[in-house]
């Protein structure tokens, strides 16, 4: 369900549409950190406004949360259209898998709560990402750079497995993990030659390295 609209002076509109970037931003922490199920009361004290005008800038908390979606899948619609443009398929394709990598690890409470979305608009969403990620596999085929037995579903879960988790057997993960990650996963699917590896490998913690790691 859209949000509602803004009408009034210059100065009303700037104040809602301020109010309403708030609520987006709020609800987006929230839902990570608390699912779904989070109280609209909730998120409107995190944005620091009133409940009452949460429910003027979203008709309801669904809407509010259905947004903080769409909003995930414009960024990414963007992200697919700018590299369907790169003029080197392998490239084009490593850049969207990449940024939908990003994105996972930036929301990753986030990203699991909303798999649950399943509104006709987040559907819509969806199968966008899907063909956009069909797309850029099929075009890095056809340019040789892809292996040809690799499906584009094999694609979808290739940013999930880099992204997930921050911690294994008493080992932290650093910043450019899930990126190193990637690229190792990549480089699995890629003809040629290997690929660097973006940062560094992630440092024993002190208690591993008492334990012999």
């Amino acid at each position: 369900m859209p949000a509602t609209e803004d009408h009034g002076a210059p100065a009303e509109r700037a104040d809602a549409r301020r109010n309403r970037q708030l609520l987006l931003d709020a609800a987006a922490v929230c839902v990570a950190e608390r699912g779904l199920s989070v109280a609209a009361l909730d998120i409107a004290e995190r944005a620091g406004v009133g409940v009452a005008t949460l429910y003027r800038r979203f008709e309801t908390k669904e809407a509010l949360i259905e947004q903080i979606l769409l909003d995930v899948f414009a960024r990414l619609d963007a992200a697919g259209q700018r590299a369907l443009e790169n003029p080197d398929p392998w490239s084009g394709f490593v850049d969207f898998v990449t940024a939908i990598t990003e994105m996972t690890v930036q929301n990753s409470g986030l990203a699991e709560a909303l798999e649950s979305v399943s509104t006709p608009a987040a559907s819509a969403g969806q199968r966008k990402v899907r063909s956009l990620i069909r797309r850029l596999t099929q075009r890095a085929q056809s340019a040789g750079a892809l292996r040809p037995d690799v499906s584009w579903t094999d694609v979808v879960f290739l940013p999930k497995s880099a992204a997930s988790g921050s911690r294994c057997l008493g080992l932290v993960a650093g910043e450019q993990t899930p990126l190193r990650i990637l690229t190792l996963l990549l480089d699995g699917l890629r003809t040629p030659e290997p690929s660097p590896l973006p940062g560094t490998a992630p440092a024993a913690t002190a208690a591993a390295s008492r334990r012999g790691a």
